[in-house]
C-alpha cells in the first residue's frame, strides 16, 4: 500500500481522531498508527520480531484481556472474532469506541504474480463471518471504506511479500526461486507492480449490551524494545 493510502486508511479505522488503540497481533497498521501520534499496544500471545519504538507490547492469552473496563478508544481486530473475544473488546472499549478491521485482496491476475504463487503456494482466504458483529447485539451496523492502489515492490518489498504469502515446504528454495523470479522481470531497474485492494471496517460498541462481569487486575505493560 503507498503511503497516502496507508496513512489514509488508519485514520479512517481510529475514528478520524488521535485514540488510544489496542492492535490484536503485530502488524504494518500498528505501526502506521504509532507513527501517527495514537497510544498504540500490541496484545499477542507471542511477541516476537521487530517492534515499533512508540508501541507497548503485551502478551495476552487467548479468550481474555488483562486490561481494566474502558482503557481503549479503539481495538484492532480481524473480522473472525469468538462471541467470547467480542464480549472483551466491548469491554474494553470506552463508549461509543470502535471495533475496526482491515482485509486486502490483490490482483491474481498479474502475470508475475501468478508465477509467484506457483512457487509459494496459493494464498490462504480468510472469509469474514456475515453479520458477525450486530448478531452480537455488542455493536452497531458496521460502516465500510475502500480503495484500491497500486504498489511498486523492489526486492526487498517482493521478498517480504513472498513471506508473508508463503505456503511452500521448502522456505528458503522457494525464495530463492522467487529472486530469481524479480531478476527475471528485470526488476533491477523497472520495480514490480501489485494492484491492492483494500476493505476495512468500524462499527460502534453498544455497551449498554454488555453484562456486568468482575474486573480483571490491571495489566503490566512490557517494554520489549
Amino acid at each position: 500500500m503507498n503511503a497516502p493510502t496507508a496513512d489514509r486508511v488508519a485514520k479512517w479505522l481510529a475514528g478520524d481522531q488521535l485514540a488510544a488503540v489496542l492492535h490484536l497481533g503485530e502488524g504494518a497498521l500498528a505501526h502506521d498508527l504509532a507513527d501517527q501520534g495514537h497510544d498504540v499496544v500490541v496484545a499477542t500471545q507471542h511477541p516476537a520480531g521487530r517492534h515499533h519504538p512508540q508501541i507497548e507490547y503485551v502478551e495476552v492469552a487467548a479468550g481474555s484481556f488483562p486490561f481494566v473496563s474502558e482503557a481503549f478508544t479503539v481495538v484492532i481486530a480481524n473480522q473472525t472474532q469468538s462471541q467470547t473475544a467480542l464480549a472483551e473488546i466491548a469491554r474494553v472499549l470506552t463508549p461509543d469506541g470502535l471495533i475496526s478491521s482491515i482485509s486486502k485482496g490483490f490482483d491474481e491476475t498479474i502475470p508475475w504474480l501468478r508465477k509467484m504463487r506457483e512457487i509459494v503456494g496459493e494464498r490462504a482466504t480468510n472469509i469474514a463471518e456475515a453479520d458477525t458483529l450486530t448478531a452480537s447485539g455488542l455493536f452497531a451496523e458496521p460502516e465500510t471504506f475502500e480503495s484500491a492502489d497500486w504498489e511498486k515492490l523492489d526486492l526487498d518489498g517482493l521478498m517480504l511479500f513472498a513471506r508473508e504469502s508463503m505456503r511452500a515446504s521448502d522456505v528458503e528454495g522457494a525464495l530463492a526461486r522467487v529472486h530469481e523470479l524479480f531478476e527475471s522481470y528485470g526488476a533491477t531497474h523497472q520495480p514490480l507492480r501489485l494492484r491492492r485492494s483494500t476493505r476495512c471496517m468500524r462499527s460502534r460498541v453498544l455497551k449498554e449490551n454488555l453484562p456486568e462481569a468482575p474486573e480483571p487486575p490491571d495489566t503490566m505493560l512490557f517494554d520489549l524494545r
